[in-house]
């Protein structure tokens, strides 16, 4: 997968979490880490909840997937090269 892709498709799944982080008030991130330490049980318990956190959980999970990658692709190329790649392609 490419650097341009990757970003892309990080980009849309930023722009679909987005809605539960202004729905529920909080950035994925920190949702991520509350769902992963119990915190959240009450709710998940909770019918009204339970798809959201589902659906919020799955798209973050995908965008810490893609992030790893970013990370490793991003690494093995100095950010000028790609750059310079980016804007001459």
């Amino acid at each position: 997968m490419e650097l341009k892709e990757l970003i892309s498709d990080m980009s849309q799944l930023e722009a679909e979490f987005s809605r539960f982080e202004k729905n529920f008030g909080v950035k994925s991130s920190d949702f991520f880490q509350a769902i992963t330490a119990g915190e959240l049980d009450e709710f998940d318990a909770l019918d009204e909840y339970r798809m959201d956190f589902v659906e919020w959980l799955a798209l973050y999970k995908s965008w810490l997937s893609l992030e790893e990658k970013y990370r490793q692709l991003i690494s093995r190329q100095p950010i000028a090269i790609q750059i310079k790649t980016a804007v001459l392609a």
